[in-house]
C-alpha cells in the first residue's frame, strides 16, 4: 500500500477518536475541534461542536462522516476519486457540490493534513500543452503533444507514475486566450522544446500541484507570463511564493521567474496611451497589500515592479502588445525575453 505513513496513521487515529467519542456519548456531542482550524477568519477561540442535537447538526455530522469514509477507503486502497464523483454518488446526502468541498476542507484542517492527502481530488480548470507525456495512476499514457489546444491538467497529480519531457523550460500563462494563441503559434516548438500551462486566471489547486510536480521532476526553469497589473503580479506571486493566505505546504515554485509583462516593460515599450488603463483605488489597495506580504517585501526586484506600477499609474493586459504590431508578442516580445532575459527572479 503506497500511502504516506504519517497521514495514514493520522487518519486511523482520527477515525478511532470519532468511534470512541460516539460510543462514550451515545449520540450526544461527538467531535470537538478548534474553531481556528475550521474557520479562516475566526477571531474568538474555543471549540465548535458537531453532534446529533439538531437536524442541521446531525446532517452536517453525517456529511463529515461520509466524506471521512470515502477518504479512508481511497487512502487505504491507494486510489483517488474526484470530489465531483463523491457528490454524484451521494447527491441525496450532500445536495450540493459545496457541501462536499466544505467537508473535505474541514477534515483536512481538523487533522492538520494537506487537502490532497485525503485522496479526494478537485477537478482542475487548468490546461497544459507542449512537449510532455505522463503516466497516470491507472497506467494511462497521456501524450500532451497530440492535443491541438492542450489537455486538462490531471486531477490526481499525486498518483502520476511518471512525467516524461525533453522541455527546456515551462511557461506559465495567466490567461486561456493567450495560452491558446501561443499554442496555435507553436511557441512550445519554435522556441522550445517547452511546456505551456495556464490556470485560466487565478490558479486552482490541481494546476499548482501539477506545475510543482513538473518543476520537481524535470528540474527546468519556470517562467510566468501575466498581465502588467496588480492581479497579474499577484498570480505570478502565488505560483512562486504560495497563496498569500493559508496554503498547502510544498506548492511554491521557488525558482519561478516573472518573465512579463512587467510594469517596467510598459515604460520601456512606450505603449500608446489608449493601450493603457488607469489604476483604480482597488488596484492601489492591491499593490499595497502585495508590498506588505513578507515574501514580496523581502524581494527587492518584486518591490521595484510594484513601485514602477504605482509611478506609471497605469496597467495593461498582455493583449495590449498588439498595439505595437499584431504579432509583437510571438515575434518580438517572447523571443527577446527568452534569449536575453530581463526576468524578475
Amino acid at each position: 500500500m503506497a500511502v504516506n505513513d504519517e497521514f495514514w496513521t493520522e487518519l486511523q487515529r482520527f477515525t478511532e477518536k470519532i468511534r470512541q467519542e460516539f460510543a462514550a456519548n451515545e449520540g450526544g456531542a461527538l467531535v470537538n475541534y478548534d474553531k481556528e482550524l475550521i474557520k479562516k477568519n475566526a477571531e474568538a477561540t474555543g471549540e465548535a461542536l458537531i453532534g446529533l442535537g439538531s437536524k442541521r447538526s446531525s446532517r452536517r455530522f453525517a456529511i463529515l462522516l461520509h466524506t471521512l469514509a470515502q477518504s479512508y477507503q481511497h487512502v487505504n486502497d491507494d486510489t483517488f476519486a474526484t470530489r465531483r464523483d463523491v457528490y454524484y454518488e451521494s447527491v441525496w446526502l450532500y445536495r450540493s457540490q459545496t457541501a462536499v468541498d466544505k467537508s473535505a476542507e474541514d477534515l483536512a484542517r481538523m487533522m492538520v493534513v494537506p487537502r490532497h492527502g485525503l485522496h479526494l481530488t478537485i477537478t482542475g480548470k487548468g490546461l497544459v500543452a507542449g512537449c510532455l507525456c505522463y503516466i497516470t495512476h491507472d497506467d494511462t499514457i497521456v501524450d500532451v503533444q497530440q492535443a491541438q489546444a492542450g489537455v486538462m491538467v490531471p486531477d490526481c497529480v499525486e498518483g502520476l507514475k511518471e512525467v516524461i519531457s525533453d522541455a527546456r523550460y515551462i511557461l506559465v500563462i495567466e490567461k486561456d486566450a493567450t495560452f491558446q494563441k501561443l499554442v496555435e503559434a507553436h511557441i512550445h516548438r519554435s522556441f522550445g522544446p517547452a511546456i505551456l500551462i495556464t490556470g485560466k486566471g487565478y490558479p486552482d489547486l490541481p494546476t499548482r500541484q501539477f506545475l510543482y510536480r513538473l518543476w520537481t521532476d524535470l528540474k527546468i526553469p519556470v517562467l510566468a507570463l501575466t498581465d502588467a497589473d496588480p492581479y497579474g503580479l499577484h498570480i505570478a506571486a502565488v505560483y512562486k511564493f504560495g497563496a498569500l493566505a493559508r496554503d498547502e505546504p510544498g506548492l511554491a515554485v521557488h525558482n519561478l521567474a516573472w518573465l512579463g509583462v512587467l510594469p517596467s516593460d510598459l515604460i520601456a515599450l512606450q505603449l500608446p496611451p489608449y493601450a493603457l488603463l488607469p489604476l483604480t483605488p482597488q488596484d492601489h489597495g492591491k499593490l499595497a497589500s502585495l508590498a506588505a506580504h513578507p515574501a514580496i517585501s523581502g524581494s527587492p526586484q518584486w518591490l521595484q515592479q510594484i513601485e514602477d506600477q504605482k509611478k506609471l499609474g497605469h496597467k495593461a493586459e498582455i493583449q495590449s502588445l498588439v498595439h505595437i504590431t499584431p504579432d509583437f508578442l510571438t515575434s518580438v516580445y517572447l523571443p527577446t525575453k527568452l534569449r536575453q532575459g530581463g526576468w524578475i527572479a
